[in-house]
C-alpha cells in the first residue's frame, strides 16, 4: 500500500487550493456570457410598453409612433454623420422632424422618392417608432434654413417655428428599455464581475510571496524526499507549534508563516525577531543571506508570542550546538543531496540574480506603466498637470521590467526611461482625447462617439485649436516628471 502524507504536511503543501475557485469563477463568467448572448439572440428585446401617437407638444422621453406618408432628404446630421434628421409628413401633410440612424431602409426610401417624383405610385405609409426629444437650438436653425430653402420662401422663423414643428422631434435611435434588455445587461454584468474576480485572484495568488516560496520549496522536496521529511515531522521529538504552523524536527525547521519553507539547522546564521505596526515576526537569516519568516503574531497576545519566540530561539540554538563542528564550519546544503539537478537550477534562477530578458522586461514595463498613464489622465481630468504621475510611471516601469525580465540592469533601466517618456506623451494625448470625448458625450454617450473622437483626433484637435495647449501641458508635464523623479533618474544613469 502506498504511503500517504500526514494531514499536516498535506495542508502545508496544498499551494494550488485556490485554482478550483478561479476555474469556477471563469466557468461562471462564460456561462453568464453564453446565457446573455443566447437571450440577446432569441429573447424578446422589444419595449414592453405600447407606443403613443406622437405629439410635438406632449413632452420628452415618451415612447411614440408616427405614421408617415412622405419624407424629405436629410437636412442635418450629428457630428459623427451617423444619425440623420429628416422632415416627415403624415397623411394630413403635417410636417414633423425625425432622427434616423445610418442608411435608410427600402420602405423609407420609397416614401422619400414619392415626395420628389410625382410619377411614383403612392407607397404604403411607414411607421416610425422612437422616443420624443426636445428640439435643440442648432437643429432648429438647420430646420428653418432647410425648410425655407425647400419651399423657396421664408415660411418658418424663430417666432413661428413651434407652430410648424412643435417643441419635440421623434428620435428613432432610442427605445425604452425592456425587461429583457435590463435582464441581459444584468447577466453580462454578472459575467464580467465573475471574470474580473477570477483574474484578480489569479494574479494575486501567482504574485504572492507565499505562493512563490512554497513553489520553490516543493520543486526541491518532491516525492520520496517529502515523505521522508513527513516521517521526521511526525516523530515524538518534533516540537510543534500548530497555530503558527512551525515545526522543529530533528534536522530541519519547517515553517508555513509566509509559505512552505524548509531550513536545515546548519544553514541558520542567526535567529531574531522584529516588531512593526502589524505585529511581531520571528525571522531566520541563513548563511546565503536569505531571510525566512518562521512565525508571525503578537497582536492579541503579545506576552504569549514572545514566550514562543524565546522557546523557539532556545531550541534552535540547542539543535545547532548538537551539530558536528565540520558541518557548522563547512558548506551546507539547503536541500537534500540527491535533489533533482533541474530543481536546483530552477531554485537558483528564482533566488539569485540572473541576466534580464529584455523582451519580457519591456512587456512588463509597458503593462506596468499603463497604470501610471491612468493616473496621469485621472489627475489631468481634475484640472492639474499630472507631473507626479510621471514619477509613478517610471517606478512602475522599473518594477514591471524587473518582475517580467527577471532582473534590472542599466540597459533595462534606460529602456524604462525611454518607455516612460513615450508613455508621458501617450498619456497627454489620451488626456486630451478623454476631454474631447467628455464634451461630445454631452450630445451622445455611445461607443460610436468614442470611436469617432479617436479616429478623428488630429482633425478635432486642429479644429478646436488645442495643439498649442497640448504642447504647453506636455512640456510642463515633462519638467515636473523630471523634477519629481530626479533621484531615480540619477541612480539609473549611475548604474554600472
Amino acid at each position: 500500500m502506498k504511503e500517504q502524507m500526514s494531514g499536516r504536511m498535506k495542508r502545508m503543501t496544498r499551494i494550488y487550493h485556490w485554482v478550483l475557485p478561479v476555474i469556477f469563477l471563469y466557468i461562471t463568467a462564460v456561462s453568464f456570457f453564453v446565457a446573455g448572448i443566447g437571450m440577446k439572440l432569441v429573447g424578446n428585446t422589444k419595449p414592453d410598453v405600447e407606443p403613443m401617437e406622437f405629439h410635438v407638444y406632449d413632452g420628452a422621453d415618451i415612447y411614440s409612433s408616427l405614421k408617415a406618408q412622405m419624407m424629405t432628404w436629410e437636412f442635418a446630421s450629428d457630428f459623427k454623420e451617423t444619425n440623420h434628421y429628416y422632415f416627415a409628413y403624415d397623411e394630413n401633410l403635417l410636417p414633423y422632424i425625425v432622427q434616423v440612424h445610418g442608411n435608410l431602409p427600402e420602405e423609407y426610401l420609397q416614401i422619400q422618392s414619392y415626395l420628389y417624383d410625382e410619377s411614383e405610385e403612392e407607397p404604403e405609409p411607414v411607421v416610425f417608432y422612437g422616443m420624443s426629444s426636445r428640439i435643440e437650438a442648432d437643429i432648429r436653425e438647420y430646420a428653418i434654413e432647410s425648410y425655407n430653402e425647400m419651399w423657396g420662401e421664408k415660411l418658418v422663423t424663430e417666432d413661428n417655428f413651434s407652430d410648424y414643428f412643435g417643441e419635440y422631434y421623434l428620435d428613432t435611435t432610442r427605445m425604452p428599455a425592456s425587461n429583457a434588455s435590463e435582464t441581459i445587461s444584468l447577466v453580462f454584468s454578472y459575467g464580467f464581475l465573475a471574470a474580473l474576480a477570477g483574474t484578480l485572484i489569479l494574479v494575486w495568488k501567482l504574485n504572492s510571496r507565499r505562493f512563490k516560496i512554497s513553489r520553490i520549496t516543493l520543486k526541491a522536496w518532491t516525492g520520496e524526499r517529502l515523505l521522508a521529511l513527513d516521517r521526521q515531522l511526525n516523530r515524538a521529538n518534533t516540537s510543534s507549534y500548530e497555530k503558527e504552523q512551525l515545526y522543529l524536527t530533528n534536522d530541519y525547521i519547517i515553517a508555513n508563516a509566509e509559505g512552505f519553507d524548509i531550513i536545515p539547522y546548519e544553514a541558520v546564521a542567526r535567529i531574531y525577531d522584529t516588531s512593526s505596526a502589524t505585529g511581531i515576526r520571528l525571522m531566520v537569516e541563513t548563511k546565503d543571506q536569505k531571510y525566512h519568516t518562521l512565525a508571525m503574531g503578537g497582536r492579541k497576545n503579545k506576552d504569549g508570542f514572545l514566550e514562543l519566540i524565546s522557546q523557539v530561539k532556545r531550541k534552535i540554538e540547542d539543535k545547532k550546538e548538537e551539530l558536528p563542528e565540520d558541518i557548522l564550519d563547512g558548506t551546507y546544503r539547503m536541500y537534500p543531496e540527491n535533489v533533482d539537478p533541474e530543481a536546483i537550477l530552477q531554485i537558483s534562477a528564482s533566488l539569485d540574480q540572473k541576466p534580464s530578458n529584455p523582451l519580457f522586461g519591456i512587456i512588463g514595463a509597458l503593462f506596468a506603466s499603463l497604470l501610471g498613464v491612468g493616473l496621469w489622465v485621472l489627475i489631468g481630468q481634475v484640472g492639474f498637470v499630472a507631473g507626479i504621475a510621471g514619477f509613478v510611471m517610471l517606478k512602475l516601469a522599473l518594477s514591471g521590467y524587473q518582475k517580467f525580465g527577471g532582473s534590472l540592469d542599466k540597459k533595462g533601466a534606460v529602456i524604462c526611461l525611454i518607455i516612460t517618456a513615450g508613455m508621458i506623451i501617450g498619456a497627454n494625448l489620451l488626456d486630451y482625447a478623454v476631454s474631447i470625448t467628455r464634451g461630445y458625450f454631452q450630445y451622445e454617450a455611445s461607443f460610436e462617439t468614442l470611436a469617432y473622437v479617436f479616429s478623428n483626433f488630429g482633425k478635432l484637435m486642429s479644429d478646436m485649436d488645442m495643439w498649442r495647449g497640448f504642447f504647453i501641458d506636455l512640456a510642463i508635464g515633462f519638467g515636473l516628471s523630471v523634477w519629481s523623479a530626479a533621484g531615480a533618474i540619477k541612480a539609473i544613469l549611475n548604474m554600472e
